[in-house]
C-alpha cells in the first residue's frame, strides 16, 4: 500500500532537484509509470531528436527503488544497485515522504527511514486519557502510585496505559509529574479538546499521519489504515528498541492515533483533515466588499482591519508557512484607498517589502471583480529588465500545475499601476465571486505556489546580484552571454566559443594560462570577465600582479620573514585576505599573474602549485592546507572562490613549462585575430556588470569518484577516448596521469549540464589545451606521435598539403594546431605547442 502513496506523492509533485541539484520534472502520472522530463530530454526533443520529451520511469521500477531503500534504511547512491541509473531522483523523490529525511552515510550524502519507538504512541483510547485527567485534576488518581491505589491488574494497565497517552502530550513528564503550566490552560480552555488538539499536533508521528491523510483524502478508509500501518511497520520499533513494530500492534495504535484525531476534530469520521473557514470567507469579504469601501472614509475602515490584520493573522495560522521564515502583510491604501489593493506573503530572506524583490501576492483587479493568487515584483525599485528576467527564469525553470498560467493574459485594469503590477507577474491564478474556491482549494492553491516560491529561492546558488536586493537564478549558459555582451560592448572582440571555453576552464579548475602573440587582449579578457561579475580592482576582488624576472620563489609572491621576525607580505597577501574572509567566501576573486613566465614559474609559484593539490572538501567548501599562516595576516588558504589566471608570451625572453605546471592548468591559446570585425562597435546598448553568487563559478568536484556516480556514462565515453590518446604518447613518454583524466572529465560533465557547446567541441578544446601544450620534440619519435594524434582527430593519415574541411574532422581546432606542428618538425627538425 506504501507504493500507491509513492504514486499519489509524485501526483502532487512537479519538480525535484537531485542531489547535484539538476532539476527533474514529473509532468505526468499514469498506469504505466512515472513521466519524468529533463534539461536534456526536453532540449534533444526540441531538436527533433527524440519523440517526446520526457523518460518513463516504470511502476515496477519505481517499486524495486523503494524495496532496495527499506531494506537496507538507511541509503545512499550506493544501496541503489538495481536502480542505479536513477538513484539521484529516486533519493530525492523518496526524501519527499513526511516519514524520510536527508543525512550523511560515511562521506556520501543519504536519506533514512526516520524512527519511533512505541512509547511515542498511544496505547489507550482518547476517551480514557481524557478521563484519566480529569480525574487528576479532581485529585482522583495519582500519576504515580496507580500500582497502589488499584489492586486489579487489569484497571492497572488499563490507566498506565491512559498515563502514557499524557506524558505523549507533554502534560505529564517522564517522572510523571504534571506540567504546571499546561494544567493550568487545560483547566482555563473552554474548549478542552482544542488544548489537547494543539498538544497532538506538536508530535512528530501525529503531524506525519496528518500530513499523508491530506496526500490520500480519496483512499477508502480501509485503504487508508492499510497505508498507515504499513507505515507504522516501517519506522517504529519497540520501546527497547529492538524490533519493529508487528502488524497487530500497529493496527491497534494507529487506529487509537485515528481516533484521537477523530475526537479532537483534527479529522473527519472518513479520516479525511478538517479545514475550518477562516481564509476563504475573509477573502470574499475582501473582493464583495472593496469597492463599496474605497466610496467611504480610509480612515478606520473595518475592511482596511480586514486587510491589514485579520487576512495576515489567517494566513500566519497555516501549518505549511513558516513565521520564522516568512512575513506576511496587506494593505489597501496609505492614506487613501489603493487602486490594485494586495496581500503579500514575502520570504524574508528575499525582501520585506513589496517595493522590491520577488514574493507571492494576491491582487485584487481596479473593478474588484477578480482576485489573483501571483507570483510577482516590486515595481518600484526593480527596473523593468530586471523584471523581464525573473519572469524568464521562473516561467522557463519552474514547473506549474495546470491550474497555474504562466503568460500575461489577464486584467488588473487600465489604469498605469495596474498595468505595471501585470508586467511584473510570471505566474497566477484568477478567481472570480461567481466561482470562488472552496477552502481547501484556496490553501492547496497557496501551498503550490509556495512550493513553486521556494523552488524559485533554491535557485539562488546560480544568482546574480546586483547593487539592489533583488536576485536573479541564471542557467549557465545565461551567465556566458552575459559576460561575452558585456565584454563586446566594452570594445573588444571575442568569439562566443572563447567566453564558454574560459568559463567551463575556471570552473573546471581555478588554474589557467592564456598563451599567445601580444596585442590579442589575453588581459583585458581576465579583466572584463571579472568586471562583468561584480569583480574588479575597486572593490578588491581582482588583482593585476605583474610578474618581475627575478622573482626566484615563494616569498616574492607571497611574503618573507625580515631580520626583525617580521612578516613582509607579497603582492598576492590581501587579496588572499579578502577572499578567506567569511562574509567574503560567496564572491568570486581573481589574480592575474601577467607575464607570468618571465621568471620561472617552477620556483616563485611552485608553493601555490603544491597547495592547490592539498584542496579537500570541508563545511560544504573546497579549502587547502594554509598557503600561509602568520600573526600579521591570519590563516589565508586557497578557498573555491580564489581564481588564478596566468598570461604568457613565448619568446627569447621567457621560460618554457614543466609538466608540473601543465598538468595543474588549461592553456587556452590567444592568437586568432579579426582586425575587420566592426560590429560590436556598433552596439551602443549598455550592459550592466551583475554581481554573482561564487557557486556559479566553483566547481562541484575534485576527485572522479566525486562525480562517477551521477555522471558514469559521460565519464567512461571520455575515458575511452584519453586511454586511445595515451596510447600514442606512450611513444615519446609524453603520456598523462589520472589529474590530466579527471580534470577532463570535469570540464564534459560542466559543459553537459550547461548544455554549452556539442560534446565533440568541447573535447577537441580539452585536446588542445591538456594535451597539446606537452608536446615538443626534434626527432622521427615524435613527429609520428603528431602524426598519430592528427589521425585520432581527423580519421585520416596525415599528408602534406592536403586540407581537411571541419566537416571532416572530428576535432578541427586540434588538427589545427597539429598540422602547423608537424610542419614546423619537418622544415626546421624541432617542434612544440609553444612556438608553432
Amino acid at each position: 500500500m506504501l507504493e500507491k502513496l509513492l504514486i499519489e506523492y509524485a501526483k502532487k509533485t512537479t519538480k525535484i532537484l537531485t542531489l547535484s541539484q539538476q532539476p527533474n520534472w514529473i509532468v505526468k502520472v499514469t498506469d504505466k509509470g512515472l513521466h519524468v522530463e529533463t534539461e536534456r530530454s526536453r532540449k534533444t526533443f526540441e531538436e527533433g531528436n527524440r519523440q517526446e520529451p520526457w523518460d518513463l520511469i516504470p511502476l515496477d521500477f519505481l517499486e524495486l527503488a523503494w524495496s532496495e531503500f527499506t531494506n537496507v534504511r538507511h541509503a545512499s547512491s550506493k544501496d541503489f544497485i538495481k536502480t542505479n541509473p536513477r538513484y539521484s531522483f529516486f533519493m530525492s523523490f523518496f526524501e519527499k515522504l513526511p516519514f524520510i529525511e536527508k543525512t550523511m552515510k560515511g562521506q556520501a550524502i543519504a536519506i533514512r527511514l526516520k524512527e519511533f519507538t512505541t512509547d511515542q504512541l498511544p496505547e489507550a483510547a482518547f476517551d480514557s486519557v481524557k478521563e484519566f485527567l480529569d480525574d487528576t485534576l479532581k485529585g482522583k488518581i495519582n500519576p504515580k502510585s496507580i500500582s497502589k491505589d488499584f489492586k486489579s491488574d487489569k484497571e492497572k494497565r488499563l490507566k498506565s496505559r491512559a498515563r502514557q497517552g499524557l506524558k505523549i502530550l507533554g502534560i505529564l513528564n517522564e517522572s510523571f509529574d504534571p506540567n504546571t503550566i499546561l494544567i493550568e490552560k487545560y483547566q482555563q480552555a473552554e474548549n478542552k479538546k482544542d488544548l489537547i488538539k494543539v498538544q497532538i499536533l506538536k508530535q512528530e508521528y501525529f503531524k506525519i499521519f496528518v500530513e499523508i491523510l491530506y496526500v490520500i483524502p480519496h483512499f477508502t478508509m480501509e485503504d487508508k489504515l492499510k497505508c498507515l500501518v504499513e507505515m507504522g511497520m516501517l519506522i517504529v520499533r519497540n520501546s527497547r528498541g529492538e524490533n519493529l513494530m508487528l502488524e497487530s500492534v500497529s493496527e491497534y495504535r494507529t487506529r487509537n492515533i485515528l481516533g484521537w484525531l477523530v475526537k479532537t476534530g483534527v479529522i473527519d469520521e472518513e479520516w479525511v483533515p478538517i479545514i475550518n473557514e477562516e481564509v476563504r470567507p475573509l477573502l470574499l469579504r475582501f473582493i464583495n466588499e472593496y469597492e463599496v469601501a474605497k466610496k467611504g472614509p480610509f480612515a478606520g475602515s473595518p475592511l482596511g482591519y480586514v486587510v491589514r490584520n485579520d487576512l495576515p493573522k489567517a494566513f500566519e495560522k497555516l501549518n505549511f508557512i513558516n513565521k520564522e521564515n516568512y512575513i506576511i502583510k496587506g494593505s489597501v491604501g496609505q492614506g487613501n484607498w489603493a487602486v490594485i489593493p494586495w496581500i503579500a506573503v514575502m520570504n524574508k530572506n528575499i525582501t520585506t517589502t513589496t517595493q522590491r524583490g520577488y514574493y507571492i501576492v494576491y491582487l485584487l483587479s481596479e473593478d474588484s471583480k477578480r482576485l489573483y493568487l501571483t507570483f510577482a515584483q516590486g515595481v518600484t525599485e526593480t527596473t523593468q529588465e530586471q523584471m523581464e528576467k525573473i519572469i524568464l527564469t521562473f516561467r522557463n525553470e519552474i514547473q506549474v500545475s495546470e491550474r497555474f498560467k504562466k503568460d500575461s493574459d489577464f486584467n488588473l485594469g487600465n489604469s498605469g499601476l495596474a498595468k505595471k503590477y501585470q508586467k511584473s507577474v510570471a505566474a497566477y491564478i484568477e478567481y472570480t465571486t461567481d466561482n470562488f474556491p472552496s477552502e481547501n482549494q484556496i490553501l492547496s492553491d497557496l501551498k503550490d505556489m509556495l512550493n513553486y516560491y521556494e523552488q524559485f529561492i533554491e535557485l539562488k546558488e546560480n544568482s546574480i546580484e546586483p547593487s539592489n536586493p533583488q536576485k536573479f537564478s541564471l542557467s549557465m549558459e545565461d551567465l556566458v552571454n552575459h559576460i561575452h555582451s558585456y565584454i563586446n560592448h566594452k570594445g573588444f572582440y571575442y568569439s562566443l566559443d572563447s567566453i564558454k571555453n574560459l568559463y567551463l576552464c575556471l570552473k573546471t579548475k581555478p588554474f589557467v594560462i592564456l598563451s599567445g602573440i601580444s596585442g590579442t587582449g589575453k588581459t583585458q579578457i581576465i579583466k572584463l570577465f571579472a568586471e562583468s561579475i561584480g569583480a574588479t580592482e575597486q572593490n578588491g576582488q581582482f588583482k593585476l600582479i605583474p610578474v618581475r624576472p627575478d622573482w626566484s620563489d615563494g616569498s616574492d609572491l607571497i611574503g618573507f620573514e625580515d631580520l626583525k621576525g617580521e612578516f613582509k607580505p607579497g603582492p598576492l597577501t590581501k587579496i588572499l585576505q579578502e577572499a578567506n574572509r567569511a562574509e567574503n567566501h560567496d564572491k568570486p576573486y581573481f589574480i592575474l599573474l601577467d607575464e607570468m613566465n618571465l621568471a620561472r614559474v617552477e620556483y616563485y609559484f611552485s608553493d601555490l602549485l603544491s597547495v592547490m593539490e592539498s584542496r579537500e572538501k570541508k563545511d560544504g567548501e573546497y579549502i587547502s592546507t594554509p598557503i600561509v599562516e602568520r600573526e600579521e595576516v591570519g590563516k589565508l588558504m586557497l578557498r573555491n572562490n580564489i581564481y588564478l589566471i596566468g598570461t604568457v608570451n613565448m619568446d627569447e625572453t621567457t621560460h618554457p613549462f614543466s609538466p608540473k605546471v601543465l598538468d595543474r592548468a588549461n592553456t587556452i591559446e590567444y592568437n586568432e585575430v579579426n582586425l575587420d570585425h566592426f560590429n560590436f562597435l556598433t552596439e551602443l546598448e549598455s550592459i550592466e556588470p551583475v554581481a554573482i553568487s561564487n557557486q556559479l563559478l566553483a566547481g562541484e568536484f575534485l576527485k572522479l569518484k566525486d562525480a562517477f556516480l551521477e555522471h558514469e556514462t559521460l565519464i567512461r565515453e571520455v575515458t575511452t577516448w584519453l586511454v586511445d590518446i595515451n596510447k600514442i604518447l606512450e611513444l615519446t613518454n609524453a603520456h598523462f596521469g589520472y589529474r590530466v583524466r579527471d580534470e577532463i572529465c570535469f570540464y564534459m560533465i560542466y559543459n553537459e549540464q550547461g548544455q554549452l557547446m556539442p560534446r565533440n567541441q568541447a573535447f577537441d578544446s580539452q585536446l588542445f589545451q591538456k594535451v597539446l601544450p606537452r608536446l615538443t620534440g626534434n626527432d622521427a619519435k615524435s613527429e609520428q606521435v603528431l602524426k598519430n594524434l592528427y589521425q585520432f582527430c581527423t580519421t585520416h593519415e596525415w599528408e602534406n598539403g592536403l586540407l581537411l574541411t571541419d566537416k571532416e574532422v572530428r576535432y578541427p581546432k586540434t588538427a589545427k594546431k597539429l598540422s602547423s606542428m608537424i610542419e614546423k618538425i619537418q622544415n626546421d627538425g624541432f617542434t612544440s605547442f609553444w612556438l608553432s
